[in-house]
């Protein structure tokens, strides 16, 4: 089962960061797509719990300051987090649920097919029916021509619509 992979932007969004601030963690990309870079969930938890051992073994003296790690409490921490991330697989092969950027393709897919759409719409209409009037195919044509340009606008507000749609399924649960 191939993992799901987030690119960078993505996966600093959903651990609350910036993008700057991910750079930082110094997490190595599980795959490299041109200058794109994907990342697993469970390499960042890995990336992080190491660092947290890593910082805590660093310190003089933890016992003193009353700051230790669990070592156990850390491990069932990362195996809880990757039954999570096996569930979400799980929901996706059952086709429960779909990756956002499945999403963000089948949709910028649509509004293309729609903008193509709307863009034989006057013709087929002429071929049709010769009688109609030019001024009405021109009428036809230019708000043809709006509800096109609305449609390819829509391919920048895809990001926002799924963000909101996310939002509002987070509310219910």
């Amino acid at each position: 089962m191939e993992p799901h992979l987030l690119n960078k932007k993505n996966m600093a969004a959903s651990c609350g960061i910036s993008v700057q601030g991910f750079d930082k963690w110094n997490v190595r990309p599980f795959k490299k797509k041109g200058r794109e870079q994907f990342y697993r969930v469970e390499d960042v938890i890995e990336n992080r719990v190491n660092n947290e051992l890593t910082k805590n073994n660093n310190r003089t003296n933890p016992e003193h300051h009353g700051q230790f790690i669990d070592i156990e409490m850390e491990r069932a921490l990362l195996t809880q987090q990757q039954r999570i991330t096996q569930e979400i697989k799980n929901e996706i092969l059952e086709g429960r649920a779909i990756p956002v950027e499945f999403v963000r393709d089948v949709l910028a897919k649509i509004l293309a097919q729609v903008g193509s759409t709307l863009d034989s719409l006057a013709p087929n209409i002429k071929r049709r029916h010769p009688e109609i009037e030019k001024r009405i195919i021109d009428f036809i044509k230019s708000e043809t021509i709006k509800h096109q340009n609305e449609a390819a606008n829509l391919d920048s507000h895809i990001d926002d619509i799924i963000d909101e749609v996310v939002n509002q399924a987070e509310a219910k649960i």
